[in-house]
């Protein structure tokens, strides 16, 4: 087995394929994984890229052949035309419950769900899409806020867009899917002051401030504020204090300097792909 930097902001496993498998419709499990599998012969399930589950023979490593493996994969296999060295991503549900999927086709998938999600339109979609990258992830929902929020600190910072109206232009406003990841991440908290309050409908009330009102909707640009501070922000002349990697640290206003707390700090810069064989 060896790790290397996972292509997506997910850490995964995956098994390496060989063609005298592939032939024999089967998927050999290396001793590496073996530990996640059933000790004695039996039926297991796998879910197929409809989320249906389908039974699958199943051999142990202390059987005969001295190897672990599943059998009936030759439709499969054929379907996604999986070649000699290609990787499957196999992922451990609950007990004798798997669901494999070959890798080029989980990273588009992965991918096309993030899009989705970065679109959100509205609360509701932005719900409905988290729970499909969970599902694809096989994470838990703070987990996809998690790695979410890390890729989009890494995107490039653009200049905010406008949009023009019957009178003036206004500025874009930050997007559902960007409001979700701080409220959840930041639980409402003002990442100056810490301060928040709980509003008659049970959630933090929480504003949020672009540091510079010219460039985009980027998470680094983005401050989770309270009222008050956010006034400061907006009616004074603050001073910004940034690291290498363009997060704010500090900032003063009216004369008082503060840190800014940076969830970034708490979340995992890199993520892994173990590839096993």
């Amino acid at each position: 087995m060896k790790k290397v930097t996972s292509p997506i902001p997910y850490n995964y496993i995956t098994i390496k394929t060989t063609k005298s498998r592939i032939e024999k419709g089967l998927l050999a499990i290396p001793v590496s994984l073996i530990s996640q599998f059933p000790k004695l012969a039996s039926k297991i399930y796998v879910l197929n890229d409809k989320g249906k589950e389908e039974e699958k023979t199943y051999t142990p490593y202390q059987s005969s052949s001295r190897e672990c493996r599943i059998g009936g994969l030759k439709a499969f296999y054929s379907k996604y035309k999986i070649n000699d060295g290609d990787e499957i991503v196999i992922q451990i549900l609950d007990e004798g419950k798997y669901k494999i999927i070959p890798e080029k086709y989980f990273n588009e998938r992965i991918k096309k769900l993030e899009n989705n999600f970065e679109k959100s339109l509205n609360d509701i979609e932005t719900e409905k899409n988290i729970k499909n990258l969970s599902y694809a992830t096989n994470k838990s929902s703070i987990e996809v806020i998690q790695s979410e929020f890390v890729r989009m600190s890494q995107k490039e910072v653009y200049k905010r867009k406008t949009k023009l109206v019957p009178s003036n232009k206004t500025k874009e406003n930050v997007p559902s899917s960007l409001r979700k990841i701080l409220v959840v991440l930041y639980g409402g908290k003002c990442q100056i002051s810490g301060f928040t309050f709980i509003m008659k409908n049970g959630n933090p009330y929480f504003e949020i401030h672009h540091i510079d009102s010219l460039k985009g909707n980027h998470i680094k640009n983005l401050l989770v504020v309270s009222p008050n501070i956010h006034a400061q922000f907006t009616y004074t002349e603050p001073e910004h204090y940034f690291d290498s990697d363009s997060w704010l640290r500090k900032v003063r206003l009216n004369d008082n300097a503060y840190t800014v707390f940076q969830i970034i700090d708490k979340l995992p810069k890199y993520f892994e792909k173990e590839i096993h064989y």
